[in-house]
């Protein structure tokens, strides 16, 4: 199912002016030559919007991309993750034990923004915040990696008990549950950047709220946040590497409809702006494509009383769905539709995932027959007389892309199945909220892979993951998670991941739609702006104007 279209998405990573050096394929818009003709940047100051400001900028609770994104530019973990190619950051180097589990980093010298020496503790506190039961941080399951970690976070052990530690000020030493291969590469995402604990003592529930309450190891400082209207971020001085910094800051906007920002960026007042699929033909050769990562889905909540916690009723929404004809009415056939929940481009044993588990969980143009049979069950399970008694509400964000995604689900559900379904759009922060409440029914949201590994995916629907949003629980695919982290067989633990997907399908946890592609506009004069398909969208350490 669109296996080349994808294949050429899969820039994996993509490059806006150079072609830099790494292990996944790129494309530059240079050598397309496909840059518009907006005004130039006078300043040195890189401008680009997002639909909405990010939720929170307190690593250890970032739970969303544009809060990842900006966060990796504020902080420096132990690695860095540049397009794939994971490298020492903040650790000068490693050493890692011949059975895999334990992890020896040895820092390198450097400093806040505040000319405090960044110390190895800073990386324990911050992991240990990360899995304090008290800080709730619905991230907490990135953690459980490292030993200890669901035994802190359920509170049956103390914080001190878990598998990281400081030998001395410029040692860490991490201790994982089992061998991941991975793991270098979890060291570049939010949640395991050091913290400062004398200033989350000090600021408490307000730490990160505001620029002054933290401070920052990486390329860039956070000096203004006006909330709800943008970002400022300032070269940060004390940052180690902060020669290879070309830009003096960036400008980070809130603009809600897409639109608006391709308007302001044909003004010259962004420097890119991604194209809303609506728009895509007035900007025919003059973008350049990327693949943002992100898997859509329909969330179904399973809550005991929710009439979706009828696996019936799920399997009948699944069916129901003309993916294809979505895709085309909602995105003009720019996304691809999409029919299985884990990406297929992430790492398999030795190739894609998706090469080497091939899987159509449900069918692109859907089954009415066999959602009108599981629509029957539904009945019988839900006491109701008619597919007519059956009334749900989609969730979704307040965009205007966002109402037209969920107009077209609502049409085919009620088309296909007869039942009711009411739309409920609120703004993108309220909608996550609602998520973590479970205080929804559906809800059109996805995931962006925080690593190249299908676990990433899939660690979120284990019954105690902290970020299990559907109330979903099932021993099965509990087990087969139990496997893919204690096997020490890389083919074992690939099959057991491959079973945990296809049991999550066909228990119709979520409803798969879409994968993101992008077209981007870029100024002619901006270079070396990268995207990448893991944790964050956008990364522009080493962007610089001509």
């Amino acid at each position: 199912m669109k296996k080349k279209i994808l294949a050429v998405l899969m820039a994996a990573t993509f490059v806006v002016g150079t072609l830099a050096g790494c292990s996944t394929p790129t494309s530059s818009v240079d050598d397309k030559d496909k840059n518009t003709d907006s005004a130039s940047t006078s300043s040195n100051v890189i401008r680009y919007s997002l639909t909405a400001e990010p939720p929170t900028l307190d690593p250890q609770l970032a739970n969303s991309i544009p809060s990842a994104t900006v966060c990796y530019h504020l902080f420096d973990g132990l690695m860095r993750n540049e397009e794939g190619d994971v490298k020492p950051a903040a650790a000068e180097s490693y050493e890692v034990s011949d059975d895999g589990l334990t992890y020896t980093f040895k820092l390198r010298e450097t400093y806040w923004s505040d000319g405090e020496k960044v110390t190895a503790q800073d990386f324990v506190y911050g992991m240990q915040r990360l899995e304090d039961p008290a800080t709730a941080s619905e991230y907490a399951f990135i953690g459980m990696i490292i030993k200890n970690a669901a035994a802190v976070n359920a509170g049956e052990m103390a914080v001190e008990e878990l598998g990281v530690s400081a030998p001395d000020e410029s040692t860490v030493e991490i201790t994982l549950e089992y061998p991941a291969p991975y793991f270098l590469s979890m060291l570049s995402n939010a949640q395991f950047m050091p913290s400062r604990q004398d200033l989350v003592e000090k600021y408490g529930k307000d730490f990160a709220a505001e620029p002054e309450n933290n401070v920052y190891n990486g390329p860039f400082k956070l000096t203004k946040w006006a909330h709800g209207d943008r970002i400022t971020l300032e070269k940060n001085d004390k940052y180690w590497d902060a020669d290879s910094v070309k830009l003096d800051g960036a400008e980070i906007l809130t603009v809600q409809e897409q639109a608006t920002a391709v308007a302001m960026f044909d003004e010259g007042e962004l420097d890119f702006a991604d194209v809303p699929t609506a728009l895509s033909a007035n900007y025919e050769g003059k973008t350049t494509p990327y693949y943002d990562g992100a898997n859509d889905y329909i969330m179904m909540n399973q809550s005991e009383g929710s009439p979706l916690a009828s696996k019936n009723l799920r399997l009948a929404i699944n069916y129901a769905l003309d993916r294809e004809n979505y895709a085309k009415l909602s995105h003009d056939g720019i996304y691809a539709p999409n029919t299985r929940y884990v990406l297929p481009q992430v790492s398999g044993l030795e190739g894609e995932y998706g090469d080497e588990y091939p899987y159509e969980a449900f069918p692109l143009k859907g089954d009415p027959d066999k959602a009108k049979e599981y629509l029957e069950a539904a009945l019988t399970d839900l006491g109701a007389a008619a597919a007519s008694d059956i009334e749900l509400e989609l969730l979704t964000g307040d965009t205007e892309d966002n109402k037209k995604e969920v107009e077209v689900v609502q049409s085919q559900l009620q088309e296909t199945l007869g039942i009711k379904v009411n739309i409920k759009q609120v703004p993108y922060k309220q909608r996550l909220q609602m998520e973590a409440d479970l205080d929804y029914q559906m809800v059109v949201t996805g995931w962006v892979p925080d690593y190249p590994d299908p676990i990433s995916y899939l660690e979120l629907w284990t019954t105690d993951s902290s970020y299990n949003h559907a109330a979903y629980s099932s021993e099965t695919y509990d087990n087969y998670i139990k496997v893919s982290n204690t096997t020490t067989d890389l083919k074992e633990r690939m099959d057991a991941l491959f079973a945990a997907e296809k049991t999550f399908c066909e228990d119709g946890v979520v409803a798969p739609l879409q994968l993101r592609q992008k077209e981007m506009l870029t100024s002619e004069n901006l270079k070396g702006l990268k995207t990448y398909f893991v944790g964050i969208n956008y990364d522009f350490v080493h962007a610089y104007f001509e």
